[in-house]
C-alpha cells in the first residue's frame, strides 16, 4: 500500500474520531465521557480491522489516537478546545491541524441493559441515531456509528504521561488535506 493511500485511510479514521467526541464529551450527573482517570485501550476499526491504540489524560482532557499500522500516524486531540493535530512520524513527514465545535453535554438514551466488551461491563446508550456502550467511569468501549464500528479489545486504567499529549514545537502546522474548518463528518463522541 502506497504511503499516501496509508495517510488518506488515517485521516478518515481521524475524522470519523473526531466528529463523534464532539457532541459527547460533557457531563451528565452521572458521568463524563472518556471518564476521570487516565487510560489506554486498543480499539478494532470494523470493517477495516485496524487497531487504533486510545490513551487519555484526564487532568488535560486530552487523547492521543494512534494508527498500530506502522504508518507513524498519531491524532492528537483536546476535548475542551477542540483542536486537532495529525502527525506523521512525530511530524517530521507531515504535521496537520484542524479545530472541531466546541463540546457539547454527554446527553445519551438508554438504549439498552450491560454488556462486557474487553472484560469491561458497560452499559448502552443512543446519541444522536449512534450506539455507544460506556464503562461505569466514562470510558466509551464500543461505538457503532452505522458504517462501522469501533470496539474495544484491550483496556487499561493506568497513568499516561504528560509528553504523549503534546504537539513537538517548533511545528508548521498545515490544513488537514481536503477538508475546511469544521468539516469532518459526524460521529457520536
Amino acid at each position: 500500500m502506497s504511503y499516501r493511500r496509508q495517510v488518506s485511510g488515517f485521516f478518515l479514521v481521524a475524522a470519523l474520531l473526531t466528529g463523534v467526541v464532539g457532541p459527547l464529551m460533557a457531563q451528565t450527573p452521572q458521568k463524563t465521557l472518556f471518564g476521570t482517570r487516565d487510560f489506554e485501550m486498543d480499539w478494532q476499526l470494523a470493517p477495516a480491522g485496524k487497531v487504533l491504540r486510545v490513551r487519555f489524560s484526564a487532568a488535560t482532557k486530552r487523547l492521543r489516537i494512534e494508527a498500530l499500522d506502522g504508518s507513524e500516524q498519531v491524532m492528537l486531540r483536546d476535548l475542551v478546545k477542540g483542536d486537532i493535530v495529525i502527525l506523521i512520524a512525530q511530524g517530521q513527514k507531515g504535521a496537520y491541524a484542524q479545530t472541531s465545535p466546541p463540546l457539547a453535554p454527554f446527553a445519551p438514551q438508554e438504549v439498552g441493559g450491560t454488556r462486557e466488551i474487553a472484560g469491561n461491563p458497560c452499559r448502552e446508550f443512543s446519541v444522536q441515531g449512534q450506539k455507544l456502550c460506556v464503562t461505569d467511569d466514562g470510558i466509551p468501549v464500543g461505538v457503532d456509528f452505522g458504517t462501522g464500528s469501533l470496539t474495544a479489545q484491550s483496556l487499561v486504567r493506568q497513568a499516561q504521561h504528560p509528553a504523549l499529549f503534546l504537539v513537538p514545537k517548533d511545528l508548521v502546522l498545515k490544513p488537514v488535506p481536503g477538508s475546511g474548518a469544521n468539516t469532518l463528518p459526524k460521529l457520536p463522541f
